[in-house]
């Protein structure tokens, strides 16, 4: 069985979805991590509130562009990824890692 894709509409008239656009635009040139998941947090929560929710907000324009920001800051690659999850569980467990930084 094969799941159709549909389509949805990000909607440049609604204030909320302008200011989160503009956002997610200008954060393309920043480099403070922190801050730019404290955007995104804020924007994700104003858009569900608005109503954009489940797979039209992971999908959403906005959505995506600060995501696509993240995987850049962080240097994403697959092994990268797998490498960072290894990690975690081995965190979890309450050992100690080593891990690549590679500067900006």
């Amino acid at each position: 069985m094969t799941i159709a894709n549909k389509t949805a509409i990000a909607d440049g008239s609604n204030e909320i979805q302008r200011k989160a656009a503009s956002d997610a635009d200008a954060v393309q040139c920043g480099v403070n991590i922190a801050a730019i998941v404290g955007s995104f947090h804020r924007h994700l929560l104003a858009l569900q509130q608005s109503g954009v929710r489940g797979d039209e907000l992971f999908n959403h324009p906005v959505a995506l562009s600060f995501t696509s920001k993240l995987n850049a800051l962080c240097r994403m690659s697959h092994d990268r990824e797998l490498d960072a999850l290894r990690a975690v569980r081995r965190i979890e467990r309450g050992e100690s890692v080593e891990y690549e930084v590679i500067p900006l």
